[in-house]
């Protein structure tokens, strides 16, 4: 059986987004996939976010400790899966620095033929979570990458009444963050992991020069 490996990297300001990751990163592992969560770099100051939340401070304290993302850690992987708070329906500007920061791997045609996954979380039920989802994929096709969502087969995605897609894992927690991560939510972000890693393991990475394409010259 061929090994899998699977790197999380993840964008958290009051911890659900980090219990998501971790829930994925667990999903991953217990498919037996070798497994980095990652983070990316901390922007402050950050309007949205109040900073005397106790849950803020609590998530920080952890979320800092995690190491920082780097290329190195998408081009060991063969499954990537990556995440941020819901932004006005966008990814989080440090997630989207960390995206743009990887271009060469772009260039290199490194990440063709991999897998690639998505999760965020957001206040409201009707705030842009599934529009954040697939801003989060797009940056995947353009890798040629080959994208995982949700099934449907997966029954909590069926039951859940707050996050959950079957574009990729995500929490809805209340713009007080009152209603957390449930059950559902978890599993859901666990079965997303499990099968990221599943595929992962199936699929043959295909790196290829983009810049060789670029200027090759076309046949006569």
């Amino acid at each position: 059986m061929n090994e899998s490996r699977v790197t999380v990297v993840v964008d958290s300001r009051y911890g659900t987004t980090l219990a998501l990751a971790k829930a994925i990163a667990e999903g991953a592992g217990s498919e037996g996939a070798e497994v980095r969560l990652c983070r990316v770099d901390i922007h402050e100051p950050e309007f949205s976010v109040d900073a005397d939340r106790e849950d803020f401070v609590a998530a920080q304290a952890e979320y800092r400790d995690l190491p920082r993302a780097t290329a190195d850690d998408l081009a060991w992987a063969q499954g990537i899966v990556w995440g941020s708070p819901t932004r006005y329906g966008l990814m989080s500007t440090p997630l989207r620095a960390f995206i743009d920061e990887v271009a060469p791997l772009w260039r290199q045609g490194a990440l063709i033929g991999k897998v690639g996954a998505a999760f965020t979380s957001t206040g409201g039920m009707h705030s842009g979570n599934e529009m954040t989802l697939l801003s989060l994929l797009l940056p995947f096709m353009q890798h040629g990458m080959v994208l995982a969502g949700v099934p449907h087969s997966v029954p909590e995605l069926v039951r859940t009444t707050k996050g959950g897609s079957p574009y990729g894992a995500s929490v809805v927690t209340g713009f007080d963050g009152a209603r957390g991560v449930d059950d559902n939510e978890l599993a859901i972000a666990r079965a997303l992991g499990a099968r990221v890693a599943r595929l992962s393991r199936q699929i043959e990475p295909e790196p290829a020069s983009v810049e060789l394409a670029a200027y090759a010259e076309a046949p006569d």
